[in-house]
């Protein structure tokens, strides 16, 4: 939610109400001046500081149009990409995914810093209290147990730093420059103290002149803080040692209070944003000397802010109807917005009015061709209003009533959005809860022509497993699979390039290429020589006996059943005779039979012989042979020949041969 900038140069990032909002802007002397189009929807080519928190139908359909018109609206505009001057001034200097696709959703480095273990400092502006009631017109108290769960949150963050297992372990990918023009990586690391990086400030809320806050919401109906009031509030705290990239300033003001962006401003907390992020100090120019603040109003069932569903609900032990929501479930999921973005995000880019290159510019970091930062690529319409937050992880019964949570932080739960990770997919990523791995291993050796075995069961993380593996071989060929195992042969030799993404239960994703040799196709060994029998049938008398015939086949009597020696070479039948020859190979069968092979036919034919007649009867070996030759270097086999007289006798000779290659 990188946004405009006003007093101070501000960057806005906002959580919006409704898809309506037109940001306005005032300079500040000495800086740069922002353009009337920054900040607006759909603030052509680039959106800055509108993220609708959509609680209608109307506001989801309206946000959808102006982020599709605004991807339109860049495609147009992509011939001029390598650092040019976009219409409304805004210095884009273009980068890999820009270059090669217009209309990316992937978001790009731009220039500018990320955030390395920031110090978080909570500043809870409660106003005046006089014994426990505050003294200001329709300001409320923070509730009971607001203020210790939202430090909870941040001490679970700081706790499972370097984690993969909630949001901000998108962090990592997102990198920056040093000095040197190396590429640094971003980290998962923050830094908060309870003891030290807490405040809760009771000075009495500024008051402004009458029209100075326009907002007329019943959630604000008491003092109007301008976001120069939050600013000097940050100021205050941070002093004038802390100030950088070090530290982030968030400051929470309690139910009753509202805010616009400036004096006569119609863009107001609750009816246009939950919340933003922004800067102000430095020279707007380099990096470093500025100060990070978040402003969270107080959100707890303010409809558009609230999705209601509260895992951190609180209820009275004595009484199960006194239920109260004290509003830090609402206000924890916007934070993990804003801080996510403020990460990878700092103090986004403004512009000297027309700036021909980055020198006049403030350098941004990560957003996408839009403007769209990592949390408000995960709005819609990248997803639903509820898909926002993905695959609920499970269910809590913290009272009366269950309600759902997705992220699993140091052992306790929340319901925070999805944000955007590029590492999701192979061309583009995706809204992810968490980081999974993705790898795979493939079986050593492989020749072309000859399947191998991919192996993706190491993806996932430990107590979320991969469950589903799509595998791109390039070429356009690409397999989905439930099985973490897949078998594919290669047409070529040489260097081969396999992309896997793995998805867990929940459709988080990750994507990993691997690039690795295929050795040369094996030498295909020649098709086998046919099986050749020879039959010479001579002129014999007609009334020749079954035992006659046996003993001109060179048969004993006793071996007229179906026994007795066989030669590859003649044999005389009647005046007329038929020959059925069949092959059969010996296979092992699978463990657990009660035999230990079996017999599959590999090859037959069937012949018959006219009187006075001599014929070369050919055997050649079906598919399920020629596949199990080439398997095996020696076949052992049963070679049965039936010969059948025209008397109506029949006899059948058996033996034993072995094909070998």
């Amino acid at each position: 939610m990188d946004a405009v900038r006003s007093t101070g140069r501000v960057l806005w990032a906002v959580v919006c109400v409704c898809a309506t909002l037109a940001l306005a802007a005032t300079s500040a002397q000495g800086a740069p001046e922002p353009h009337p189009h920054v900040g607006k929807l759909p603030g052509y080519p680039v959106m800055r500081g509108v993220v609708p928190v959509l609680g209608s139908k109307a506001a989801v359909d309206a946000h959808e149009r102006l982020v599709k018109s605004a991807f339109v609206a860049r495609a147009r505009h992509a011939s001029g990409l390598t650092g040019v001057t976009e219409p409304n001034e805004q210095f884009i200097s273009a980068c890999r995914e820009e270059a090669v696709f217009a209309s990316t959703q992937d978001v790009c480095y731009r220039g500018g810093p990320v955030l390395r273990n920031p110090t978080i400092h909570l500043i809870f502006w409660q106003g005046e209290v006089e014994e426990d009631i505050s003294k200001e017109p329709h300001v409320k108290l923070f509730p009971l147990g607001y203020v210790e769960t939202v430090k909870r949150y941040f001490e679970d963050l700081v706790h499972d730093n370097g984690a993969q297992t909630n949001v901000f372990a998108i962090d990592p990918q997102y990198f920056d420059e040093n000095v040197k023009g190396e590429l640094v990586p971003g980290e998962y690391a923050l830094s908060f103290q309870k003891e030290v990086d807490i405040t809760v400030d009771t000075t009495k809320f500024p008051e402004h002149a009458t029209g100075g806050c326009t907002d007329e919401t019943v959630s604000s109906e008491g003092p109007c803080l301008l976001d120069s009031d939050i600013q000097k509030e940050a100021e205050k705290v941070a002093g004038t040692s802390t100030k950088g990239l070090r530290d982030i300033y968030v400051v929470f003001t309690p139910p009753g209070v509202g805010g616009c962006f400036g004096e006569g401003s119609g863009e107001c907390a609750y009816r246009q944003y939950c919340a933003y992020h922004g800067d102000f100090g430095g020279d707007g120019h380099t990096p470093g000397d500025q100060t990070l603040y978040v402003d969270l109003p107080y959100l707890g069932e303010v409809a558009g802010c609230d999705l209601f569903v509260h895992p951190n609900e609180v209820v009275s032990l004595l009484e199960e109807k006194n239920h109260e929501d004290h509003g830090a479930d609402a206000v924890i999921d916007t934070a993990s917005h804003e801080v996510n973005e403020t990460i990878t995000d700092p103090i986004g880019s403004q512009c000297e009015s027309g700036a021909k290159g980055a020198s006049e510019c403030e350098p941004n970091s990560w957003t996408d061709v839009i403007g769209q930062e990592v949390a408000d690529k995960c709005l819609p319409p990248e997803s639903t209003v509820f898909g926002t937050y993905g695959e609920p992880l499970g269910e809590l019964l913290p009272g009366r009533g269950a309600s759902l949570y997705n992220q699993n932080i140091a052992s306790d739960h929340y319901w925070t959005q999805r944000e955007w990770s590029n590492e999701a997919g192979l061309f583009e990523g995706g809204c992810v809860q968490r980081v999974i791995n993705a790898s795979f291993t493939i079986s050593a050796g492989g020749r072309a022509t000859v399947p191998i075995t991919l192996d993706g069961s190491p993806s996932g993380a430990p107590g979320d497993p991969a469950v589903y593996w799509v595998w791109n071989f390039g070429g356009g060929e690409q397999v989905g699979t439930a099985s973490p195992t897949i078998s594919h042969a290669f047409a070529e030799a040489g260097e081969q390039v396999v992309a896997l993404t793995a998805y867990d239960a929940y459709g988080n994703s990750e994507a990993t290429v691997e690039s690795f040799s295929i050795g040369a196709a094996p030498i295909p060994p020649p098709p086998p020589a046919p099986l050749t029998i020879t039959v010479k049938q001579p002129i014999l008398p007609v009334h020749l006996t079954a035992g006659q015939m046996g003993t001109r086949l060179g048969l004993r009597a006793t071996k007229l059943s179906g026994k007795g020696p066989f030669s590859l070479g003649h044999a005389e039948c009647p005046p007329a005779c038929g020959v059925t020859i069949q092959l059969y190979a010996k296979v092992p069968v699978a463990p657990g039979s009660h035999q230990t092979t079996k017999l599959e036919l590999i090859g037959s034919a069937h012949f018959k012989l006219a009187a006075k007649g001599t014929r070369k009867l050919v055997l050649s070996l079906n598919a399920k042979g020629r596949a199990l030759e080439r398997v095996h270097r020696s076949l052992r086999c049963r070679l049965v020949v039936t010969v059948e007289g025209q008397e109506g006798g029949t006899w059948q000779i058996v033996r034993l041969p072995t094909l070998t290659r």
